[in-house]
């Protein structure tokens, strides 16, 4: 179950620090294959990968999420590496868009989470410290 202070936990592990800089999310889910059945269609989408993101005044940490709210890995992307970024309004989730000279990363942001209300406080936080316009 996701809880704040199992997010510290997870995060202590990685020797990362929260600073009310923490979100969770997701990947972005596609459409994998879509099978006409008459007047109802099935579709099939690929598994979406929870992630933890992680922002700071060096770049942004990835932490992908396994089983129950648990850290499997870090990756950081400095803001340097990124060419392009950009955090789209939406109404329940927000859309983060990443672009580096090799890749584009795009992941949905949660906004709001049952139980969690720290998850609305560090979106204010950080849009208070311009940490989704750094660049």
């Amino acid at each position: 179950m996701l809880s704040l202070e199992k997010v510290k936990s997870e995060l202590e592990k990685y020797n990362y620090t929260y600073d009310n800089n923490i979100l969770c999310g997701h990947t972005k889910s596609k459409i994998k294959w879509v099978l006409p059945t008459g007047v109802v269609n099935i579709l099939a989408f690929e598994q979406a990968t929870s992630y933890l993101f992680g922002f700071s005044k060096e770049g942004i940490n990835f932490f992908p999420i396994q089983g129950d709210w648990n850290i499997a890995d870090n990756l950081f992307i400095s803001w340097s590496e990124i060419s392009n970024f950009k955090m789209k309004n939406g109404l329940l989730e927000n859309e983060m868009v990443i672009e580096t000279q090799s890749m584009k990363i795009e992941m949905k942001i949660n906004k709001i989470v049952a139980n969690n209300s720290w998850i609305k406080d560090n979106i204010n936080y950080l849009k208070d410290n311009n940490y989704f316009y750094n660049k």
